[in-house]
């Protein structure tokens, strides 16, 4: 378990460096990344499952001002702050985000993984 959650956290890694060697600056998402966000999920199926009840309503809503999923301007801000200060906001809530992000069966673990996947662009074999 432990190595898995290495590997995930190289992929995430490496989709924040990809992502700022391709030069993602600021910016607001576009209809692209809009429907992307709608419709990307793990590939893991019982994460993918936790993603859909749990952070879908908001990282795949623009409206509700979370991070879309894979839209790496957005997240890169949140990436620079760590890890754990990321979970700990998952964990306690932060503004309209309800404490755990609606999903109380969820590990750490897993939710490292959702954020590493909804961080970069749909890592964690997204489909």
């Amino acid at each position: 378990m432990a190595m898995d959650w290495a590997m995930a956290a190289g992929r995430w890694l490496g989709w924040v460096w990809l992502g700022v060697l391709a030069g993602c600056g600021g910016g607001k998402p576009q209809a692209a990344d809009l429907q992307r966000a709608e419709s990307m999920r793990p590939a893991d199926a019982r994460l993918a499952g936790k993603y859909q009840r749990s952070c879908l309503i908001c990282h795949g809503n623009q409206a509700s001002q979370a991070p879309l999923a894979g839209f790496a301007p957005a997240w890169k801000p949140r990436l620079e702050k760590g890890m754990p200060l990321l979970l700990a906001h998952v964990r306690d809530g932060l503004n309209a985000m309800p404490a755990r992000g609606y999903c109380n069966d969820c590990s750490d673990e897993e939710f490292g993984r959702l954020i590493a996947f909804m961080a970069g662009d749909g890592g964690e074999g997204a489909r």
